[in-house]
């Protein structure tokens, strides 16, 4: 059995108005540590760089003007926290290397500066004795 469309050459169109195209809203970037070409001021709370001769206390003056290198200490700024350590390469993923081990870093990792300048730490600070 054959179907025949024989009504519907004189059957219209239904009118279709589609609503114009909605534009997204523009997003949020997130918050920068400093704008661009600012360098940032941070104290170590640990002694993870205590082999690099800065222990805990010590001011470090960060540059934003370029990224690390590896070999060089690097911030970054991972989820809402911010990290210090020798930028390296690990399994093929970026790394940080502190005196307590190496942190790999996830996709979401943004790099802040490099650290420039390293002051002496601050007076009354306790030092770790020794071994």
């Amino acid at each position: 059995m054959r179907s025949v469309r024989g009504g519907a050459a004189a059957q219209e169109c239904l009118p279709l108005d589609l609503p114009p195209p909605v534009t997204p809203a523009p997003r949020d970037r997130p918050e920068a540590v400093v704008a661009d070409g600012e360098d940032v001021r941070i104290r170590l709370r640990n002694d993870a760089l205590a082999s690099h001769g800065w222990p805990a206390g010590t001011e470090l003056l960060v540059s934003t003007d370029r990224r690390p290198r590896r070999g060089e200490v690097a911030l970054v700024r991972e989820g809402g926290r911010l990290r210090i350590g020798v930028l390296e390469v690990r399994f093929g993923r970026s790394a940080l290397r502190t005196d307590q081990g190496a942190t790999l870093l996830s996709s979401s990792a943004r790099m802040v500066g490099v650290v420039t300048v390293a002051g002496a730490p601050l007076a009354g600070m306790p030092v770790q004795p020794a071994p």
